[in-house]
């Protein structure tokens, strides 16, 4: 082994072929994907391409290069990971990340909200307490030289939380987070959705991981009461809900008091009167739902999820389409 030669680097092109569209926004659209080596060997993968226009508009495109360095090193079971950041040859950005096989939570609400019945009490905390685990990580990553990063997410809601096939739980899309080292997005951009953003975010004031634990907050509301904590309308502006009250009538009866105190510790209007980390927030929902010794797990999470989208499950074994890279990489 003393005479082998080793090798200092692997150049070659990444060959992945772009399957179907998954998602499509008003930058980017999200594919389905299969990344291929050799000998036969294949991986799913997601992949996020910025639309052409948007390719040539510098901000964008140092958005989604931010984006893609800024998670490229977290690695938690909660957290979509991010693989590579690539470009076309017509200079269209496009990151690879873990491909997800499962719902958003805002389809599993929109679900529940058909049937009208609520998700399960106990499965709401569970799904709460481990997006509360995966901000934790995020908030307190650091970098190789150990400077903490200070991520923030900035965009915790329904449609940005997955749950997988089998029960777990992953927070995506950290398009518009910000970190110390970060200077592309400001405080005083106003980022995240009106109905999810805390009072700080919405006044353009200075943002931290707090910000992240009131959103969490506006969801963990959303799953109880099954409709949004606010009812935003079209012409709302996002100053709008800053001394908005919290609608607390709203909230089931089965909501105890111990509970009621949890979700309005996390939506304190003063950042200072929240949880100073998300940890300690899982922490107190993890004690909640096991203080008998027993509570729900991703196994059952997965049971819930088999009864109410149950064609979601039959889809999943059905062959994977396949598609014309040339198409796909020409829209």
């Amino acid at each position: 082994m003393q005479d082998e030669e080793l090798v200092s680097r692997i150049d070659g092109d990444v060959d992945i072929e772009l399957t179907r569209v998954i998602a499509r926004g008003g930058m980017g659209v999200v594919y389905d994907g299969l990344l291929h080596g050799c000998e036969g060997f294949t991986k799913r993968v997601a992949v996020k391409m910025l639309r052409k226009r948007w390719s040539e508009n510098d901000n964008f495109v140092k958005l989604m290069v931010a984006e893609a360095k800024l998670v490229s090193g977290l690695v938690h079971e909660n957290i979509v990971q991010m693989h590579l950041l690539g470009q076309l040859e017509d200079g269209r950005h496009y990151v690879v990340m873990e491909y997800v096989d499962g719902v958003s939570l805002f389809e599993l609400l929109c679900e529940h909200r058909r049937r009208k019945v609520a998700i399960p009490q106990s499965l709401t905390i569970h799904i709460v307490s481990r997006i509360a685990r995966g901000l934790s990580y995020a908030h307190g990553f650091r970098a190789r030289d150990a400077t903490l990063l200070n991520i923030v997410h900035r965009d915790v809601c329904p449609s940005n939380i997955m749950i997988t096939l089998e029960g777990l739980s992953k927070l995506i899309d950290f398009g518009v987070a910000k970190a110390r080292t970060m200077t592309i997005i400001g405080d005083d951009w106003q980022t995240g959705k009106m109905a999810y953003m805390s009072p700080e975010q919405a006044g353009r004031q200075y943002a931290d991981r707090r910000t992240d634990i009131f959103a969490l907050g506006t969801v963990l509301f959303e799953m109880l009461a099954g409709r949004p904590m606010r009812l935003v309308q079209p012409d709302h502006r996002a100053e709008d809900f800053i001394e908005e009250p919290i609608p607390w009538n709203v909230l089931p009866e089965f909501v105890d008091s111990e509970l009621r105190d949890i979700l309005a510790r996390m939506l304190a209007p003063q950042p200072d009167d929240r949880w100073e980390s998300a940890n300690d927030l899982a922490v107190t929902l993890e004690e909640y739902i096991y203080r008998d010794g027993y509570g729900p797990t991703i196994q059952t999470v997965e049971a819930h999820l088999r009864e109410v989208l149950p064609q979601r499950y039959r889809d999943a074994y059905d062959p994977l389409p396949t598609g014309s890279k040339s198409q796909s990489s020409s829209e």
